[in-house]
């Protein structure tokens, strides 16, 4: 009976591994919405042993956690079990924003800066009345609704920033990216705000945004429709390159870029056999860098380039030899090029990718403003001109590692015959540059101790100026201060369960990545509620598989830690998960987004599953 019950969940994960694969296009959306939200046709639930058994086989399938599609509890009816309804609280226990946004959109029915879609009629009709407590503040368009509670909001938006300074003295700007790292190169970039930037186009393939008052000019490309970006390693640098190659083309005093490849195809080798495909990104970052650096350089910019962490050069557990998709605490390059006519440069070798803006503003003859306090980490003999024209390159996920083991880039090199641009510039001084090891993560840049950068956190500082702080480690420091547990929002939440019998539903991504979560506050928050007076199953989990910023396959293991702290507290059930790639997708695929939208607020599913 129980060989008949694993060959249920079998076959449902090898058909959606099926999925997976297809080729680019639209399809590939259809397919996993059609998957993701129809159980098997008999409707019949599958009884398991736990959560983990579902995940062990989804793992030995090649799905890994961060496509965990929705498995939904069911009653011995085949009813959901834990299903948001009106009157309840849902709990986002994520301090991170950009991928929390999508949900939290779909809860209040409020748009977020940059939304485009939503949930389809028959969903946003099932939408229940709920209040939602978000850990941080995910976006400024969420205030607006009166169902939204903040529980924290420990980091004020930064002002300020370099584009501003810039923008201010005259200096007309290009910011150029791919739709996966938008917000990274502007709601981030921008001191985690929404700047106001207002769309001039859109053919389906090109964004062009525009500030009102300021010289700013956003262009976009939608990125590939894939399921996972290992099926298209190249992404969009082509081309971004193209249309920064036509900037450079059109002497644009000021722009700033950032390629998704080593960080994002990174993240999506979570099979140590696709590791090849980290290889590919590495090769067409090298590609292109090869057309847009000279070409700058022919055209009198000072480029700079960096990474925001590592990832693609450590890609493989040396003592296991499995594939580890997550950042590194290891130092970026920082690349300084094109010095002009009788400049010299020198960089400072303890410095910081924190220190990027005040660099370009020195070489700007610009004063920095009193709310910075990190200082230009160029030195030696400049000739200030606000008009400098500087190109910014960020190699998102591109890291430093000597040893050649799992390193994307040493067998790019390899590959190619030939050093890579970057090790020509950074170790050889090619075509004049000057280099040092940028810190990129722990305390230097605002993290914990020991704990890897981010992409998000990373583009705060490259505008910042100044030394700031995570979110993390400031709600770390209310839990320590006893402040987290006395939270009004999660007061009113116990309340709301107490006096008119809600359910407090809490999802966030479950994982020790400390990316876009942490368990010590998840394990705070069940000591709050439980402190409050809930037990059992008036709270209903969801957690949220990781699989990017740890193992692809490590999810059963959070499923136990989260199972002790509720046997230990004494309050919570695990009703359903679904993988970060489904509702926290962040490039608009609202068919994904629903997926995990409707199994929470109805229980549609992948897979029903019956738990002892």
């Amino acid at each position: 009976d129980r060989e008949r019950m694993a060959e249920g969940v079998e076959a449902r994960a090898a058909e959606f591994r099926k999925v997976m694969t297809m080729p680019e296009g639209p399809e590939v959306e259809d397919a996993m919405y059609a998957i993701a939200t129809k159980a098997a046709a008999d409707d019949a639930a599958v009884k398991v042993s736990g959560w983990q058994e579902v995940l062990k086989t989804l793992h030995a399938a090649s799905v890994d956690d961060q496509f965990v599609p929705p498995v939904v509890r069911v009653d011995a009816d085949g009813k959901p079990v834990g299903v948001v309804k009106d009157g309840d609280v849902v709990v986002y226990w994520d301090f991170r924003t950009d991928r929390a946004k999508p949900l939290s959109a779909a809860f209040l029915d409020v748009p977020f800066g940059g939304q485009m879609g939503g949930l389809s009629e028959v969903a946003a009709k099932a939408r229940p009345d709920v209040t939602l407590v978000t850990m941080t503040h995910y976006d400024d368009s969420f205030n607006a609704s009166p169902k939204l509670r903040e529980a924290f909001n420990p980091a004020e938006p930064l002002k300020d920033t370099y584009a501003e300074v810039i923008g201010r003295a005259g200096v007309k700007q290009l910011i150029v990216a791919e739709t996966e790292k938008w917000r990274a190169v502007t709601w981030f970039k921008d001191g985690r705000r929404n700047l106001g930037y207002e769309k001039v186009s859109d053919d389906g393939l090109f964004r062009v945004e525009k500030h009102p008052e300021l010289p700013i000019e956003v262009k976009v490309v939608y990125s590939r429709k894939v399921a996972a970006h290992v099926e298209a390693p190249q992404m969009r640098a082509k081309e971004i390159t193209e249309m920064l190659m036509q900037g450079v083309r059109d002497g644009v005093p000021d722009i700033f870029t950032n390629f998704a490849n080593a960080d994002m195809v990174g993240h999506a080798t979570t099979d140590a056999s696709w590791f090849d495909k980290t290889v590919d990104a590495i090769i067409e970052l090298d590609n292109q860098l090869g057309r847009l650096v000279p070409l700058a350089l022919e055209n009198g910019y000072t480029v700079m380039i960096t990474g925001d962490h590592g990832n693609a050069e450590s890609m493989l557990n040396k003592e296991t030899g499995r594939a580890n998709p997550a950042h590194t605490s290891n130092k970026v390059p920082f690349i300084v090029l094109g010095a002009q006519s009788g400049e010299s440069f020198k960089l400072d070798p303890e410095m910081a990718i924190s220190d990027m803006a005040p660099s370009a503003l020195t070489l700007r003859g610009i004063a920095l403003p009193e709310s910075w306090d990190r200082k230009s980490a160029i030195t030696g003999d400049i000739k200030p001109n606000k008009d400098r024209k500087i190109l910014r390159i960020i190699l998102d996920g591109y890291g430093l590692n000597e040893d050649e083991y799992g390193n994307a880039m040493a067998h790019a090199a390899k590959r190619k015959g030939a050093p890579l641009h970057m090790d020509a510039w950074m170790h050889d001084g090619a075509d004049g540059a000057v280099s040092a090891a940028a810190e990129a993560s722990g305390e230097t840049c605002g993290y914990p101790q020991g704990v890897s950068g981010t992409t998000e956190f990373g583009h705060v500082l490259f505008d910042a100026g100044r030394d700031v702080a995570t979110d993390l480690v400031l709600i770390d420091r209310a839990v320590a201060k006893g402040k987290f547990a006395s939270n009004a929002a999660f007061g009113e939440a116990v309340a709301a369960a107490k006096d008119r019998g809600a359910t407090v539903h809490c999802m966030g991504v479950l994982s020790d990545g400390l990316v876009h979560s942490s368990m010590h506050h998840v394990e705070a928050l069940l000591k709050a509620l439980r402190e409050g007076g809930l037990e059992g199953t008036q709270v209903s989990l969801h957690p949220i598989t990781d699989g990017r910023d740890v193992p692809g396959d490590s999810s059963p293991t959070f499923i136990d830690w989260l199972e002790g702290k509720i046997a230990e507290i004494g309050v919570g059930q695990i009703n359903s998960l679904w993988g970060r790639a489904w509702g926290k997708d962040r490039d608009n695929r609202w068919k994904r987004i629903e997926s995990a939208f409707r199994s929470l607020s109805e229980g549609s599913a992948f897979l029903h599953v019956q738990l002892p």
